[in-house]
């Protein structure tokens, strides 16, 4: 009787992390279509980093600059997707591929509507994140509605 009582207790457990998961899943679909779509006045900047599997092997962080957006994308020779990983896309001004509920001037009210409750959450800031991957998304608020989105994956 004691075992069925504990699994009761878990499961609003399980459902907020599977709404979590589908959430950055979610998150990482828009992510992937702006990092798709073409930006007006592109400017690229890159850095060499050393592959800290492959000794010897230098790799780069290309570095995409467009009105409103960043984005950094990690490229290497030796890695299993040849377009590169991204590490980190941050926006700071409307863009046409985010949905309304979510983009720069959205209300804090609305994006949890849609998207339901953050991992984490505070006056200036709403953060969703995976528990099976370390991505993360993080609104920036300022008084209630969103000034800055940023989309951040991590990688060994």
């Amino acid at each position: 009787m004691k075992l069925h009582i504990w699994w009761l207790l878990l499961l609003p457990l399980i459902g907020c992390a599977s709404q979590q998961e589908q959430t950055m899943r979610r998150l990482s679909g828009i992510a992937e279509q702006l990092l798709a779509r073409e930006c007006e006045q592109p400017r690229f900047s890159y850095r060499q980093v050393e592959n800290s599997h492959l000794p010897g092997l230098v790799d780069e962080v290309e570095t995409l600059r467009c009105p409103g957006l960043m984005a950094q994308t990690y490229l290497s020779e030796a890695a299993a997707t040849p377009n590169g990983m991204p590490i980190l896309l941050v926006v700071s001004a409307p863009q046409p591929e985010l949905p309304p509920f979510m983009n720069i001037g959205a209300s804090r009210e609305g994006l949890v509507a849609e998207l339901g409750r953050p991992a984490r959450q505070g006056p200036q800031l709403l953060r969703y994140q995976s528990a099976e991957t370390t991505e993360n998304v993080t609104f920036r608020l300022v008084g209630d509605r969103i000034v800055t989105i940023r989309w951040e994956w991590y990688f060994d």
